[in-house]
């Protein structure tokens, strides 16, 4: 227990380098997964050096998130634009409901959300992203001594562990790479799929800036549980204020919310299959522990940072029994 206290106090204090830290690991597994998909080429494996495969692969990775990011901010900041205009549709709206309903308590929770300031807290949200991008720069420093630190590791490793246990230790480490880079892969394949169909609701619907609102689908997706709902959430609080009603933000709401659940439900599962031996149960409190700690970052490592610790666990007998009781199906 006081292992345990003394390791979340380390988490906590230590945030400002455990999370570009844990980022950094992420990137290192999705590069070396892009390295290891360009190597299937006979001449690129042989006649092309590995640290220059690394370099293409990083440059692709950060070119594609940059890329996605400056699609995001541009969008919000048209959004933020047009914020002022439209809080007075979302006053209308409510001031309907309200008379509608003729319910006081309603009308004193209404004046709340009146009162709140739209514009700050898009604001924030998007200093929230400004700083994200600039650990970004942190992370690539990481990242760059992760692979100056891969080519003399193996060595390390031969020279503390000797024959069989090595050989252990080495499994140990490629099951933890492939859980990892498998549950990327296959969640950014469903997070997309995700966010393409609701890109096409919203531009059915008519709502202004689809693309920012499908990006926010698809980051929101790699949140457990939580992150789908706040995904449909957050558009239709914006086309409520965008047309000043509720019947249409309403058959919004149950489109993009029957695409998730149908997603989610059928179509996550079949792609996903076992990569993640994971309970439900586990998860949910995985999502709540690491967010508590690190925020919406530990909400979305929270996942990849359990199956790492279900995986080390598994191999040890003494810690074996709390693996599977935090598996999914009880096999490890």
């Amino acid at each position: 227990m006081i292992l345990l206290f003394g390791a979340v106090i380390i988490l906590i204090y230590g945030k400002m380098i455990m999370v570009p830290f844990m980022l950094a690991l992420l990137f290192y597994f999705l590069i070396r997964a892009v390295r290891r998909f360009i190597d299937r080429n006979k001449i690129v494996r042989e006649h092309i050096p590995s640290w220059l495969k690394n370099v293409i692969s990083g440059i692709v990775i950060y070119s594609i998130l940059g890329f996605l990011f400056k699609i995001m901010f541009l969008n919000s900041q048209n959004l933020i634009a047009s914020l002022p205009n439209y809080e007075q549709n979302l006053h209308a709206a409510l001031d309907e409901l309200v008379k509608n309903t003729g319910i006081d308590v309603l009308k004193m929770g209404m004046d709340g959300i009146k009162s709140f300031d739209l514009a700050l807290a898009f604001n924030n949200a998007l200093n929230l992203v400004s700083s994200f991008l600039g650990n970004l720069m942190l992370v690539l420093f990481y990242i760059i001594f992760l692979f100056i630190e891969e080519s003399s590791f193996n060595l390390k490793l031969r020279t503390i562990f000797k024959g069989d246990k090595f050989h252990e230790i080495e499994g140990l480490l490629d099951s933890i790479e492939h859980s990892i880079t498998q549950y990327l892969g296959l969640k950014s394949l469903v997070s997309f799929i995700s966010a393409f169909g609701c890109y096409l609701i919203l531009l059915g619907f008519g709502v202004q800036s689809p693309l920012f609102w499908a990006f926010l689908v698809f980051i929101m997706n790699f949140i457990p549980i939580i992150g789908p709902l706040l995904g449909v959430f957050l558009p239709v609080f914006f086309s409520i204020m965008q047309f000043g009603e509720f019947k249409y933000p309403m058959i919004l709401m149950l489109s993009m919310g029957g695409l998730q659940t149908l997603i989610s439900n059928f179509i996550e599962p079949k792609i996903m299959g076992d990569s993640l031996n994971i309970s439900p149960l586990v998860a949910v409190l995985a999502l709540a522990v690491w967010g508590t700690i690190w925020g919406i970052i530990g909400m979305v490592v929270s996942v990849p940072i359990t199956v790492i610790l279900i995986i080390i666990m598994a191999k040890f007998p003494k810690t074996k029994p709390i693996a599977i009781l935090l598996s999914n199906n009880g096999k490890v």
